[in-house]
């Protein structure tokens, strides 16, 4: 009995790392976002996962310190939360270094509120962003948009949040 309870358990998703004491977790950065992943193998990655994809070069580059090229990937309908999503994969120098994902300004208060139960209390706040340094993810505001970064660029955009 004990075993198929168990088994229940993990099937109901309330075991395992992606719970806590309040329950499930449900938020978590997509698997597919790897940073300092090579712009070809996102291609790769992505392709199946994009109904259409884009890539432009951004110039002039926003991002500090692009030394030969900054790309943007543009996927559309990437499944994010039971939702087709426009997402901008950021590569500076050949590498993944941030991604924008699109959402629905009105999921704002169920998206931050999983962002808080899977990150903890955040860790800036303005008019903004509201950020979460330890996972390296934000909410923004306007557009309504999360934003995953990877170490390479977190000095420079958590000044932001501040």
């Amino acid at each position: 009995m004990i075993g198929a309870q168990l088994a229940a358990a993990f099937l109901l998703g309330l075991a395992g790392p992606a719970a806590t004491a309040a329950g499930p977790v449900t938020f978590n950065r997509p698997e597919v976002i790897k940073f300092g992943a090579r712009t070809a193998d996102l291609h790769k990655t992505l392709a199946p996962l994009c109904a259409r994809m884009r890539t432009r070069k951004i110039d002039p580059p926003f991002l500090d310190d692009v030394k030969i090229e900054q790309l943007q990937i543009d996927c559309d309908g990437f499944q994010f939360r039971g939702r087709g999503r426009h997402v901008e994969f950021v590569i500076r120098d050949g590498r993944l270094v941030m991604v924008w994902l699109m959402v629905d300004e009105d999921e704002s208060s169920a998206i931050v509120r999983d962002m808080i139960q899977a990150y903890g209390q955040p860790t800036g706040r303005n008019a903004r962003y509201i950020a979460f340094e330890g996972g390296r993810a934000a909410w923004r505001h306007k557009p309504a948009e999360i934003l995953f970064y990877g170490a390479d660029v977190a000095k420079t955009l958590e000044r932001d949040f501040r």
